[in-house]
């Protein structure tokens, strides 16, 4: 199954780069899988791996290094809710993945490919205090962001802590029911900026009130795909939902398998890599046969804490450290020299 994600990958990317079929039974579904080309094609991974394409050939394309042996601890960005709300997402085609139905799959998906406890980074603005009960219950770990997902690159120093500040006392009522094990905390989006100077006294805080700074390696937006794949359920288009579900799916496997040979390049070494995903209807549908696939292919999932104890994380500067395996992997989809 080495070259299974790649070969698919080639497979998905003729199909978005030729248009479709001209067959007689293809040719009435034309508009719409054209639709759903075009929303592909606009997603940017996607139309770098396009462009990648046109300087590769097929055979040059296959010799992606198998998953075999990579350690991944995984974790989820933001909590889909138990209610949709309407009149909040009117204009999310995603809006009805905050139910029941989508976190008791996640929780089944965990379950059923014995994952360690996983790290759910949260914003206080979209709690759903009954939900996250349920997670801690179920023995998984919930970390923290700043309130509405506040980032560090479009605020000073001190408002970003005090939104940091605001989300804590947004998740306060869990501790006292539940017991904090560690203070994990994780930039909305990777995102430090260029100023230096910013981080640095986030990071000063941080680090004087006992946070941990998570950071990730692996990282595909899947909310760049969720608009398509909920958009296409809605209109009972099937095709390109699990169009759009299979061009995710190998893009993540090609993604994967590239920042295991970027860790390479930059450490000289095998990296216990740190896997970013958010809950959203596309990766509720989709966990359970992503975590088996990745088994499948060798992978071993570890906990949060057993990553960050590789050496790799020991830098003072971790997000931009591990920022640098995310950068290197999206230079390789593009094929940048």
């Amino acid at each position: 199954m080495k070259h299974t994600s790649t070969i698919v990958m080639i497979l998905i990317l003729l199909i978005l780069s030729s248009g479709c079929s001209s067959s007689r039974g293809t040719q009435a579904a034309k508009p719409e899988m054209t639709r759903c080309q075009d929303d592909l094609k606009a997603i940017p991974e996607v139309a770098a791996s396009l462009r990648a394409r046109a300087k590769q050939s097929g055979e040059e394309a296959t010799l992606n290094g198998p998953l075999s042996g990579m350690e991944i601890a995984l974790t989820l960005d933001l909590m889909v809710r138990s209610k949709a709300d309407p009149d909040r997402d009117l204009d999310d085609w995603c809006y009805t993945e905050n139910s029941r139905e989508n976190f008791e799959k996640l929780i089944k998906a965990l379950k059923q490919n014995s994952l360690p406890p996983t790290v759910d980074f949260l914003a206080g603005d979209s709690l759903d205090q009954q939900v996250q009960e349920e997670w801690l219950r179920s023995g998984n770990l919930i970390g923290t962001m700043t309130f509405a997902g506040l980032s560090v690159k479009k605020r000073s120093a001190e408002e970003f802590i005090s939104a940091l500040d605001k989300n804590e006392r947004a998740l306060a009522p869990l501790w006292i029911k539940f017991q904090r094990i560690q203070k994990y905390f994780r930039y909305p989006a990777l995102k430090l900026g260029l100023d230096a100077q910013r981080p640095r006294e986030v990071r000063a805080y941080l680090k004087q009130n006992g946070y941990i700074e998570v950071p990730a390696t692996i990282n595909l937006r899947a909310d760049y795909f969720s608009q398509p794949y909920c958009a296409a359920l809605a209109r009972g288009d099937t095709v390109c939902a699990n169009f759009v579900s299979a061009t995710f799916k190998s893009l993540l496997l090609d993604k994967t398998t590239k920042a295991r040979a970027a860790a390479r390049t930059i450490a000289g070494r095998d990296v216990k890599q740190i896997w970013s995903i958010e809950a959203s209807q596309l990766t509720c549908d989709l966990l359970g046969e992503l975590l088996n696939l990745y088994k499948a292919m060798g992978v071993k999932f570890i906990s949060l804490d057993e990553a960050l104890s590789d050496p790799f994380y020991a830098s003072e500067d971790v997000t931009n450290t591990a920022n640098q395996i995310i950068w290197e992997t999206r230079r390789a989809q593009s094929g940048a020299e």
